[in-house]
């Protein structure tokens, strides 16, 4: 990886990272403590291969999960945008700070906080693919 900072920001404070992976259909971010995580369902290859370099876009994907103690709820972003500052990189920007559509997939239908902002940004350098992934352990 190169000088720029991923990050996972939730509630406006930052929880770290200790494991990000890259493969043909999902973005996974998992936190230090492992007790949060996102995974971001992609699809559109194609769209996402087509940005050129220096450029920013606003993108969808298929879906989004955040994960507490492996509890999973379908968030939706209210930004999400792919910067690819050199044809080696990419950068993935999602912020998420509605969560009136929230979808919690657990009894408790809450976590054990309240959502109120999560803002990721994760740099990923294609060179650093190994068989079919890219995998950053941090």
């Amino acid at each position: 990886m190169n000088d720029f900072k991923n990050c996972l920001i939730l509630n406006g404070q930052s929880i770290g990272i200790s494991k990000i992976e890259l493969n043909k259909s999902e973005l996974y971010i998992e936190d230090k403590t492992g007790k949060y995580s996102l995974c971001v369902h992609i699809y559109n290859w194609k769209e996402i291969n087509s940005i050129k370099t220096r450029k920013r876009q606003s993108i969808e994907f298929n879906e989004y999960c955040l994960c507490e103690n492996n509890e999973p709820a379908l968030i939706w972003p209210t930004d999400c945008y792919i910067k690819k500052p050199t044809d080696d990189s990419i950068i993935f920007y999602l912020k998420f700070d509605n969560f009136s559509d929230i979808c919690y997939m657990n009894k408790k239908n809450c976590f054990d906080i309240e959502l109120e902002s999560l803002e990721v940004n994760i740099n990923i350098n294609y060179k650093d693919v190994i068989g079919k992934s890219i995998i950053y352990k941090l």
